[in-house]
């Protein structure tokens, strides 16, 4: 069974020194899953596409801290509430107003749209949108803001880990929200399934462990009955009273550079493995569709123009987003198993990207071949094609091996956009382990000293090559 969540939540997702989600919500969707019994699988996926993997079925349920609300329930089915908490302002020690103040939430988040439907609670503010919590104490702790609305628990953790500088809670809850699992329209009786899971947890006091584990304290189970009430005719209490003991160590995390660097040397394997396939490939396709805007056949020509046109015209990220909601989905479902997950979306999306570049990039190559060497092969009896072969497109490619090396530059950087799609590259790993500790200079600081070192590897070795064929170039010149 998957089950999906952001691992930017702390304390109930984030992820451990080995890269493996933990928290409150990764320990229950693995309690939860082996109860109903299945192994679990655990996907993190970034908060802004987590709904619409589970619509496309890259997993079976949301495990998030995913909030319970009216416009949810009319695209998913949710469990029972897992956990009740509630909306809480946080913010420096001793404001007095928020008109005028500068707050933050988590982008598409309910956060952000109550601030949003009630104006009169938060006269003259200025919204600033982060992608997670940790990046929100972030801000806090370099004065880019005054406070910040977050889950009263998550609130509390930041304040008790002292992450977040000199803050305290500001006023009431704001409202108080119930969090479910969330399925697909079409899992009724998954969902059922997860109710009986989550009812023996709260019975047999697994329950009450993880959530002494990673909240600090004991749940109240009041609160949460009486949340079961809103979506139940009749919740038995639990059979087993006695407080369970806590006896499980946590995780480590990466809170030092020692600890920081195999991780993001894991995240540096998965980026030159993506820059490595995709390069080698999209050369070659690159020199079809190149080839293709100079062919003598009007449609061929036009084909391959329109697909440069169309690719370079449309962001990396949305071709990303086809490639594995759309395009990926499509033929899993036509095949009936899973033949393209998130590596092959991956693979497609910055084949199809890197190909147009480097077609448009060969097309100027090849039209900078003085026309004068066509019409001499020509007269000798070379058809168009040996033409090509022996004597345009290995000059065309000489001449082009800078503008290529500089795609490939770009390309590696471009894979920082696969962790929308679920991959845990260096970007994303990076992000990790800023939810992990709070800091962003370190995480992010060492994240660039790898690409650093792999752009700089890849720009000597296109320099040698480019240095290379110039001396070919130059011992032909004086042979002839």
């Amino acid at each position: 069974m998957r089950l999906s969540m952001s691992g930017a939540f702390q304390p109930f997702s984030t992820t451990d020194i080995n890269g493996n989600l933990v928290g409150f919500d990764a320990d229950m969707a693995r309690e939860l899953a082996k109860q109903m019994g299945y192994a679990p699988e655990l996907v993190q996926n970034d908060w802004a596409g987590i709904q619409a993997g589970l619509q496309t079925g890259k997993y079976d349920l949301i495990c998030g801290s995913m909030a319970i609300t009216p416009q949810r329930l009319e695209k998913m089915l949710f469990s029972l509430p897992y956990y009740v908490s509630g909306a809480q302002i946080f913010a420096r020690r001793g404001l007095g107003a928020l008109r005028g103040s500068r707050i933050a939430v988590t982008e598409d988040s309910t956060y952000a749209r109550y601030i949003e439907s009630h104006p009169e609670q938060f006269p003259e503010v200025e919204i600033y949108t982060f992608g997670s919590e940790a990046e929100i104490v972030a801000a806090m702790n370099t004065d880019k803001i005054d406070a910040f609305v977050s889950d009263r628990i998550v609130g509390g953790f930041y304040i008790k880990k002292g992450a977040a500088g000199d803050i305290e809670p500001w006023g009431d809850l704001l409202y108080r929200e119930a969090v479910g699992i969330a399925a697909r329209p079409d899992s009724a009786a998954l969902i059922r399934q997860v109710n009986q899971a989550l009812l023996a947890l709260v019975q047999n006091g697994t329950y009450e462990k993880i959530y002494r584990k990673w909240v600090g304290n004991a749940p109240d189970v009041e609160i949460l009955f009486a949340a079961w009430g809103d979506y139940a005719q009749f919740i038995p209490g639990p059979e087993n009273s006695n407080r369970p003991e806590v006896n499980e160590r946590k995780p480590g995390f990466a809170n030092n550079l020692s600890t920081m660097l195999p991780l993001l040397a894991r995240g540096a394997m998965l980026t030159l493995l993506l820059s490595i396939v995709t390069a080698i490939t999209a050369l070659g396709t690159g020199a079809l569709i190149g080839i293709g805007t100079v062919a003598r056949h009007t449609l061929l020509r036009r084909l391959s123009n329109a697909f440069i046109w169309v690719v370079r015209g449309t962001p990396l990220l949305v071709q990303l987003f086809m490639a594995y909601f759309a395009l990926a989905t499509a033929i899993n479902r036509l095949l009936g198993f899973e033949a393209v997950g998130a590596m092959g979306a991956a693979f497609i999306a910055l084949i199809v990207n890197t190909t147009a570049y480097n077609a448009e990039t060969l097309r100027g190559g090849i039209n900078a071949v003085d026309r004068g060497q066509w019409d001499a092969a020509a007269s000798i009896g070379m058809t168009r094609g040996k033409i090509l072969r022996r004597i345009i497109l290995p000059q065309a490619f000489r001449d082009s091996l800078p503008s290529l090396g500089n795609n490939l530059v770009v390309l590696i950087k471009d894979t920082s956009l696969v962790g929308a799609i679920t991959l845990i590259e260096l970007t994303y790993v990076a992000r990790n382990v800023v939810f992990q500790t709070g800091q962003a200079f370190l995480p992010f600081l060492c994240a660039a000293g790898f690409y650093l070192v792999i752009i700089s590897l890849v720009t000597i070795g296109v320099k040698s090559w480019e240095a290379r064929l110039l001396r070919s170039r130059k011992a032909l010149g004086e042979t002839i």
